[in-house]
This record gives C-alpha cells, sequence and structure tokens, in this order.
C-alpha cells in the first residue's frame, strides 16, 4: 500500500488531533518523524517534523477532513460555504482578574516597604 503525505507539523498537539481526526472518521493514517522530531527537540536543524501519510485511495476524504476542520486552506471561507459565520470570540480580560492582580501588586508592595522600612536591632 503506497502512502501519500498530506501534512507535517513540528506540533505534536497539531498531529495529535488529526490522529484522533482521522481515526473517527475510519481514516488509515502514518505518522512519520514522531521519534525524532521529540529527539530533535528546538536544535532540530534540518528536521522536517512529523508528516501524516494516508492510503493514496483515501487522499481525497483525508484533506477534506483536514480542510473541514481548518487544518488545510482557509477555515473561514469553509464556514461561509456551510452557512455557519460565527468564530470563536477572542478572550476577553475581566475587571474582576485586573481588580484581584491590581491588589495582588499593592499587597506585594506593602510588604516589601515594611520589610525595607522595619529597622533592624
Amino acid at each position: 500500500m503506497e502512502y501519500t503525505t498530506i501534512f507535517s507539523s513540528h506540533d505534536r498537539t497539531e498531529v495529535s488531533i488529526i490522529k484522533h481526526l482521522f481515526e473517527e472518521h475510519k481514516v488509515d493514517y502514518n505518522v512519520l518523524g514522531e521519534t525524532t522530531n521529540d529527539a530533535a527537540g528546538i536544535a532540530g536543524a534540518g528536521s522536517t517534523g512529523m508528516r501524516v501519510q494516508v492510503p493514496s485511495d483515501q487522499v481525497d476524504r483525508a484533506r477534506s477532513i483536514l480542510t473541514q476542520n481548518g487544518y488545510l486552506g482557509n477555515l473561514e471561507k469553509e464556514n461561509v460555504k456551510m452557512g455557519n459565520r460565527k468564530r470563536r470570540k477572542t478572550p476577553v480580560i475581566s475587571r474582576w482578574i485586573l481588580f484581584f492582580l491590581a491588589a495582588l501588586v499593592l499587597i506585594i508592595v506593602a510588604l516589601l516597604i515594611m520589610y525595607f522600612m522595619n529597622p533592624t536591632t
């Protein structure tokens, strides 16, 4: 059986998600370079990362799955075609979190002032 590379990445999480998608849709796959990517780390000059391969007869189906999930092509175009224009909102920092952080900074500054201003005997 001949395999064709359809996706490559250095990100283990990304490849793990793709593996899960293929298992969910019963697409046979093969991942090359997992152990090499772990051993190379940041200094892996010349490392091609992990390559996800599928059998030649399942390439179109696998590419369709990856495109629908935003790994190939543009997810926004696919969502517009499907009529789903909602995208995940960017996270907003709550006022309470900012208030808590400001209070924490003030407490730390007060403790430092008390520590350095306390005369030692």
